[in-house]
């Protein structure tokens, strides 16, 4: 690939009309503001310039290990309703691009890594002891619907269900079993194989396949214009919740 472009947080690589946009904060990647205002402001910048289409990628063997709870946790209430507002748009920005995005999933990718995972249209995973899931649940949080209905339309209500009640994650075999991960192939492979996706897809008419692609995710699309303000909201006041305040401190200090 071609046309490198080094940031603080963001790697980015064009080829073709394809921009490969890659997170790049170590060590596993963890969604801070300003990764999320990063990634913001990439989708963006691209999109509005003219690309076919988009990959977002992460770090070998970590696609993203979620939120960064560590800096969460140091937030006050208005810091935190920052946070999640720009964080749900982000969600409903992939789910609503005009052109398409694809995920390489390039490892270990828990909780709000397969948040934004969920919402692209195609999913690249790595083979290897690599664990994905939405596992709100088990840190006491409310998995809200569009997660759900974007995730079922992937798995089906039963596959759903199981895994979002339980707040479980699952091995990347068994994610691509259930349709969740679109191909699973070498470590070395994913992002020539999400990129050969994307350029099969920029080989059709745009106008006509972009239509179609947003068609097929209307409900899930107006969930997000229905709900968008309801759903950040929520999990802003959600976050400060005895219960979850108690899950999330163990996890940070067994991070």
């Amino acid at each position: 690939m071609n046309g490198e472009k080094m940031t603080e947080l963001i790697l980015t690589t064009e080829n073709d009309g394809i921009i490969d946009i890659q997170m790049n904060r170590p060590p596993v990647n963890a969604l801070n503001l300003e990764l999320v205002e990063a990634l913001h402001q990439e989708i963006d910048s691209h999109t509005n310039n003219g690309a076919k289409g988009l990959m977002l990628s992460g770090r070998e063997g970590i696609y993203s290990a979620g939120l960064d709870v560590k800096k969460l946790l140091e937030m006050d209430a208005d810091e935190i309703s920052i946070f999640f507002k720009l964080f749900w748009g982000l969600m409903a920005k992939i789910s609503k691009s005009p052109i398409p995005i694809a995920a390489a999933i390039t490892g270990h990718s828990p909780a709000g890594g397969a948040v934004l995972a969920n919402f692209c249209d195609y999913r690249v995973a790595a083979k290897g002891s690599f664990k994905i899931g939405m596992n709100e649940v088990f840190v006491g949080l409310e998995v809200p619907k569009v997660i759900y209905r974007g995730f079922a339309r992937h798995v089906g209500e039963k596959h759903a269900t199981n895994l979002m009640v339980l707040g479980k994650l699952m091995d990347f075999d068994h994610a691509h079993e259930i349709g969740f991960i679109d191909e699973l192939v070498d470590p070395d492979e994913v992002k020539s194989k999400t990129f050969e996706w994307l350029k099969s897809l920029s080989q059709l008419p745009p106008s006509a396949m972009n239509r179609t692609r947003l068609n097929a995710k209307a409900e899930i699309n107006d969930l997000f214009d229905e709900q968008l303000a309801i759903m950040s909201d929520g999990y802003a006041e959600g976050w400060f919740d005895d219960e979850v305040q108690s899950r999330m401190k163990y996890i940070a200090e067994n991070l």
